[in-house]
């Protein structure tokens, strides 16, 4: 039988330092992955579950007209969106999360940064409780008054004219020293110049007005700006209303607002006594839009215990995908939500003695 192989303690010493030297390198290339994992960011957005709030005397008071209390609950939806590129930890995590999507930055933001988005979703909050305010009064016979309009600016071309000039979220008051009072104007007074000349654009950001240069574009034989712009409505209502969202943005919460306002006006319960979440656009025609970050809204409906969830109809099949129970009521006008609100159970919408306009406080 042939004898085990020695190995001498001078041969065993270099082999032992080698592996220690391979450890240590080992080692530092994780700590440097560590340190690197936490402080490279990548342009993604991450969207999580937020908050299942309800609509109640601490969101919405009402002055100037009776109001009813009910056991139902209306929840408007939020979701938690990141406002900074995340880390390269916050991002892998994120990825393999059920709850959380992982979105590219230009594809929510565009070329917008984040505080201008900031700004942008702040008054599209202010515009969905003023539309809230004047379909939930209309559908109960108060009267209202459209008292004008301005000139939203909602989104950039990327590469455009107007980017880096103007923001998404500046108000555009004037076009040449020439007022503005909505998107029509803007196109109106833009037209009227020759392409690659200058516009001067007067808008009102944050508490700032200011007159910004653009060199315009052209598009076919016309002038362009390259924004997108959406009509910013205002009104004089006969009752006041208050919505205190704190630091919550975006429009998504306007459906919500409308039906928990029906509901305090109304003397029977439309909710009849549930807790029913709902999420969506609402606009002064009484149509609702989409809002996204349904699978996460879904999610905080069900942790709150929600009985069921007025979605968008474009956004009922992903909200049917996650609901797992939770009942699904998909609408595309104000009407469609009250009629799905009665199938629960709820009262049926009557008004009290509506105000005039000349009410308005």
């Amino acid at each position: 039988m042939p004898s085990p192989t020695e190995v001498s303690p001078g041969t065993a010493r270099p082999r032992r330092r080698v592996l220690r030297v391979v450890l240590a390198l080992l080692a530092g290339l994780l700590a440097a992955a560590a340190v690197a994992a936490a402080v490279i960011h990548v342009p993604y957005v991450i969207e999580s579950p937020g908050a299942a709030t309800p609509v109640d005397a601490s969101v919405v008071t009402v002055g100037g007209a009776p109001t009813y209390p009910h056991r139902g609950r209306v929840l408007y939806l939020t979701v938690r969106v990141s406002t900074s590129d995340p880390n390269l930890y916050r991002y892998f995590f994120a990825t393999l999360s059920s709850d959380d999507s992982v979105v590219k930055k230009q594809d929510v933001l565009g070329c917008a940064s984040y505080a201008a988005d900031g700004r942008l979703n702040t008054l599209l909050m202010r515009d969905s409780q003023d539309a809230a305010t004047e379909v939930a009064l209309r559908r109960l016979g108060y009267g209202v008054v459209h008292t004008g309009d301005a000139a939203l600016i909602l989104d950039l071309v990327c590469g455009g004219p107007s980017d880096h000039r103007l923001e998404v979220g500046d108000l555009i008051t004037a076009i040449d020293g020439q007022p503005v009072v909505g998107p029509a104007d803007v196109r109106r007074l833009v037209r009227a110049h020759r392409p690659h000349s200058t516009v001067q654009v007067t808008v009102r950001r944050g508490s700032q007005t200011l007159t910004v240069a653009v060199r315009s574009g052209r598009s076919g034989n016309a002038a362009f700006l390259g924004v997108v712009t959406q009509t910013l409505s205002m009104w004089r209502f006969p009752v006041t209303v208050r919505i205190n969202t704190q630091q919550v943005g975006g429009p998504s919460a306007g459906l919500a607002f409308t039906i928990a306002l029906i509901n305090d006006l109304s003397p029977g319960d439309i909710t009849g006594g549930h807790k029913v979440a709902v999420t969506g656009a609402i606009f002064s025609d009484g149509s609702v839009g989409p809002v996204g970050g349904i699978t996460q809204k879904v999610t905080s409906a069900q942790r709150d215990g929600a009985v069921a969830i007025i979605v968008p109809s474009s956004e009922q099949k992903d909200a049917r995908a996650r609901a797992h129970g939770l009942r699904v009521i998909p609408v595309n006008t104000i009407d469609d939500a009250l009629r799905g609100l009665h199938q629960l159970g709820g009262a049926p919408v009557t008004a009290g003695a509506p105000l005039s306009p000349a009410g308005a406080q």
